[in-house]
């Protein structure tokens, strides 16, 4: 998969998301994203699961050397 096609796909899941919270969520008084809907918590579960895996990943990488 390229980049682009990465970059892309991210920013159709925002929209997505988006327009999902703004037809069916609900806001609490947080901030936070409430819903019914079973489909949109397994969304935003595989969400963090997500963000865990690559904060795992970048750890492993090696420190990068500072380009000045």
């Amino acid at each position: 998969m390229t980049m682009e096609k990465i970059v892309r796909r991210n920013l159709l899941i925002a929209q997505h998301l988006s327009e999902i919270a703004l037809h069916h969520g609900q806001v609490d008084a947080d901030g936070g994203l409430q819903s019914d809907s079973p489909h949109f918590r397994a969304v935003l579960g595989a969400q963090e699961r997500l963000l865990n895996a690559l904060e795992h990943l970048l750890e492993k990488l090696p420190a990068r050397a500072l380009v000045q």
